[in-house]
């Protein structure tokens, strides 16, 4: 279980992951050896999995956001379980697969990926294609992006809920 200073301590982190243990100390109120230890406790229960750079993909080249959403099957004979983890394990190796979720309705899977042009993004579906048996694709091109969070409101949750264990 995890408190209200817990969940402060992860919003600030969220926000920015380079804020020193003294500097979160002072907006919560604990001295930097508790938070140094409250830190060390949410990373070893899996709750903080790892820390990284938000990077600008424009700047990087790769301006062009697309969601894939994919329908599989099996040819006849085929093992529909090694098929998916086939199919899994390709996208973990594509770089340019951000996002990877498996979706309840029509369709299998749903892809986020993020390339330099349409020429690229041709070319990765038609990679994604060879992986295992695609029935159907249909692929939305983001135009704009008004939201886009990697941060989950932690504090105002456990104030809801008195708590999280």
């Amino acid at each position: 279980m995890f408190d209200e200073k817990d969940a402060q301590i992860l919003d600030l982190l969220q926000a920015d992951g380079r804020l020193s243990n003294a500097a979160i100390a002072e907006h919560v109120g604990l001295t930097t050896s508790t938070v140094f230890e409250r830190i060390k406790k949410l990373e070893k229960k899996g709750i903080i999995q790892k820390y990284v750079a938000l990077v600008d993909p424009q700047k990087l080249g790769k301006p062009i956001t697309a969601f894939v959403r994919l329908v599989i099957g099996t040819a006849p004979g085929e093992d529909y379980a090694a098929c998916k983890q086939n199919f899994v394990a390709q996208c973990l190796a594509e770089p340019d697969i951000l996002e990877c979720h498996s979706v309840a309705g029509e369709e299998c899977y749903l892809l986020k990926v993020r390339v330099g042009n349409t020429g690229e993004l041709e070319r990765l579906l038609e990679r994604v294609r060879t992986y295992t048996l695609v029935a159907k694709s249909t692929s939305s091109i983001v135009m704009s992006t008004f939201k886009e969070e990697m941060g989950i409101a932690v504090a105002m949750q456990v104030a809801i809920e008195g708590g999280v264990s």
